[in-house]
């Protein structure tokens, strides 16, 4: 009898020591059989509708559109749609560009700077700030120009030909010869003809009359070099940044030759 009941007893054990293998390999491989969830939503028009109908607000609908799979329908009437269903522009921009941020603005991002390059190193000039003033008179027209405080500029160069570093292009600024006043400096602009029978003229920008032509110089520290074509006479004179095309005429960058 106990030579007949070992195989019997053999197979128990067999099948005892298969089940346990079988349960730890379950316990060791089940949660990587487990679906991973919400981690594979794919984000459609009809979720973002729904989250938009429940009132969540808008940034956490794009917050939810950057975490998550899409398969939007940008198309004409996918678009049509969605504004239909009242869903914000700022969520509809999102869909399209597929969540991700804006870019900022070029603000060149960076504001103006011109620095005067000299043996002991750059000296950045500072801002002035002018006010525009406008005068006119009957058949003879109007003039502007920007009126900039104290009748001489701090800073004070006796170079001649002076060069400066600056973060724009050499085309992006404007040199002034400043007129002088009693008690300012004036930097003359727009003139607008009177009327008459050949009708009027209108002119906008610095007044050519008192610009001095720049030129580009090699470029060091990695910012553009800029200086006047001719010698500057002694006197007051001002920068003026053009940004997109329009010279910023009430700052200046103010500097005087003696």
């Amino acid at each position: 009898m106990s030579i007949g009941r070992l195989p019997f007893r053999r197979a128990r054990l067999l099948r005892s020591g298969l089940v346990a293998a079988m349960a730890l390999t379950g316990l060791l491989l089940g949660p990587l059989a487990m679906p991973v969830g919400n981690a594979q939503e794919v984000m459609t028009n009809d979720s973002v509708i729904s989250m938009v109908k429940a009132g969540l607000p808008d940034s956490v609908i794009i917050a939810k559109i950057r975490a998550s799979e899409r398969k939007f329908d940008t198309s004409t009437d996918g678009l049509v749609k969605l504004k239909a269903a009242k869903v914000p522009d700022s969520v509809i921009e999102a869909m399209i560009s597929g969540g991700a941020a804006a870019a900022p603005a070029a603000s060149a991002a960076a504001d103006p700077m011109i620095a005067y390059v000299s043996s002991a190193g750059d000296k950045p000039l500072k801002i002035v700030h002018g006010e525009m003033e406008t005068s006119a008179a009957p058949f003879v027209g109007s003039r502007q120009e920007v009126v900039l405080p104290a009748p001489r500029a701090e800073y004070r160069i006796t170079d001649k030909q002076p060069t400066f570093s600056t973060n724009l292009a050499a085309e992006q600024w404007a040199l002034i010869r400043l007129k002088p006043g009693k008690k300012d400096r004036n930097l003359p602009m727009s003139k607008n003809s009177g009327w008459g029978w050949g009708g009027a003229t209108f002119r906008q920008g610095p007044d050519p009359k008192y610009r001095v032509p720049l030129e580009a110089m090699a470029a060091t520290n990695g910012r553009a070099g800029i200086r006047p074509t001719e010698q500057l006479t002694p006197g007051e004179y001002g920068l003026v940044a053009i940004v997109h095309g329009q010279p910023n005429m009430v700052e200046v960058f103010e500097f005087g030759v003696d």
